[in-house]
């Protein structure tokens, strides 16, 4: 167990600036993302407002929800961000494309979380914290995950076409499947808390709506 431990330890430390640069992109997105739901026209501003207190308010009327609907939706999005960022790792371009998914994700989760507090001000907080947490945290730290392997291996790839420097392939698709079977099962768990108790925890947001 200790020697697991430590192997976990060196990869962190061996890694650790490969892991900031990931985890820094996901922040300028976040943050760009909160930004720009403040500089939107006022038309465009109202019509999305609209929407989210729609969404709010179909939540707080029990409005019959198709849940297993939902759920194809949802991990149908999930899964095409996990293979897109998967299969981009297959090739050097990999190394520029993956770290802009994470960034356009980011920047999805700000600007929604930005709209919800303008509409809401200060309880918008609750509620973009309760549209957040725990799910789309989740799936950030997954894309983060496999991004990283994905980057490591558009680049081990571009050093064997250019560099021609060797490694073994077959171990590391190995690893590289297994960390696509890991993100698979985590993101079908995180879609089913998002399907099916998600709601119920806006519902707490809801109940200081008027």
């Amino acid at each position: 167990m200790k020697n697991k431990k430590n192997i976990i330890k060196k990869e962190l430390a061996k890694n650790k600036y490969k892991y900031v640069f990931l985890l820094t992109i996901v922040i300028m997105g976040f943050i760009t993302g909160i930004l720009f739901s403040n500089i939107l026209s006022y038309s465009d501003h109202q019509k999305l407002s609209e929407i989210i207190k729609d969404y709010f308010l179909n939540i707080k009327n029990n409005t019959s929800i198709n849940y297993l609907g939902n759920f194809f939706n949802i991990f149908s999005i999930n899964f095409l961000y996990m293979i897109l960022i998967w299969i981009f790792g297959l090739s050097i371009i990999g190394i520029i494309l993956n770290p802009f998914i994470l960034y356009f994700k980011s920047f999805v989760i700000g600007f929604s979380v930005g709209i919800i507090i303008s509409v809401y001000g200060f309880l918008g907080i609750l509620g973009s914290i309760l549209y957040v947490f725990p799910h789309l945290v989740i799936n950030l730290v997954v894309y983060i995950l496999l991004s990283f392997y994905s980057i490591k291996l558009s680049i081990k790839l571009f050093k064997a076409l250019f560099l021609k420097k060797t490694f073994n392939f077959h171990e590391i698709m190995h690893r590289y499947l297994k960390i696509l079977g890991l993100s698979g099962v985590i993101l079908l768990i995180s879609t089913l808390y998002e399907t099916f108790l998600a709601d119920f925890m806006m519902k707490l947001f809801t109940i200081f709506l008027k």
